[in-house]
């Protein structure tokens, strides 16, 4: 694997604008979480996203004075189904994100559900009998105001079914973690400590990237170490953690990672402190 870089002193550009939810009877939703992210399925669910901000839940991770308490999806049959949660419970996250993790040929919905007493844990709910239920859980994370991170959803260990890697604690612990979902129930098979993908306080949540780096037909992840200085490129073939390499940064890495396929490789462009964008070309 050969990796070239190049550091583009420009400054980075806003995203486009985020459009508001439609509804399949032409009108918008009015619960619809501010700057509200839609992810569309081609399975059993169309569309997903997060619903009804509160602020009862008062850790605010992300900057902004509120966290999602519902959870809203269009199934592929054009029918609107929403998840209330209850009072002590919020999801802290910004994205209802689809996937199948389990091989059944239905997409579940993978979201960070956080207790008002126990933390974080990574849930996945699915589309059961017309009804949004709660399919798997990982443990909550123990204790108010700890919260966990997504950093990908992949094949990382080549078994053929899609797992989910997450950064439990990013600001504290910091520790890196894949879990997949066995038997209906979410488990753990890697861990390496070190990693962190979120600044405290930072909108921005995508400090990370997954794809096939090395050329081995497996997916590998980039991702970065506890202080945000190093760009560190890990692989989980036969669920052993291995490090493919691992590159300084000129500074702390600050902004979502973009990935861009290449003939031959990928490109990689991570936003730095001051607004500089370290880019990183990889040969497979």
């Amino acid at each position: 694997m050969r990796m070239i870089f190049v550091v583009l002193l420009s400054l980075l550009a806003a995203g486009p604008a985020l459009a508001a939810v439609q509804l399949p009877n032409g009108t918008q939703d009015p619960e619809a979480i501010p700057g509200v992210v839609v992810s569309n399925g081609t399975r059993d669910i169309a569309k997903a996203w997060l619903i009804a901000p509160t602020a009862r839940y008062p850790h605010f991770v992300r900057g902004q004075e509120y966290e999602p308490s519902g959870l809203r999806v269009v199934s592929a049959k054009g029918r609107v189904i929403t998840l209330m949660l209850g009072e002590n419970f919020v999801f802290e996250d910004r994205i209802a994100r689809l996937a199948d993790l389990d091989g059944d040929g239905r997409d579940e919905i993978i979201v960070v559900l956080t207790s008002s007493e126990r933390g974080s844990a990574l849930a996945a709910y699915a589309l059961e009998g017309g009804q949004l239920v709660l399919k798997a859980r990982t443990p909550f994370i123990g204790m108010a105001f700890r919260w966990l991170n997504p950093a990908g959803i992949a094949d990382y260990d080549g078994d053929g079914q899609l797992d989910v890697a997450l950064v439990q604690k990013p600001h504290l612990s910091k520790q890196f973690e894949i879990w997949t979902i066995e038997n209906g129930t979410f488990v753990r098979f890697a861990s390496v400590p070190d990693i962190s993908n979120h600044h405290n306080g930072a909108p921005e949540t995508g400090l990370s990237a997954s794809a096939d780096f090395d050329g081995d037909g497996i997916d590998d992840i980039a991702v970065l170490s506890g202080d945000y200085s190093t760009l560190r490129i890990l692989g989980f073939t036969s669920r052993q953690s291995r490090e493919i390499a691992r590159y300084p940064l000129p500074a702390q890495a600050t902004g979502d990672f973009l990935l861009t396929r290449l003939a031959g490789g990928w490109q990689l462009k991570i936003p730095l402190s001051g607004g500089e964008i370290f880019e990183v070309n990889i040969s497979e």
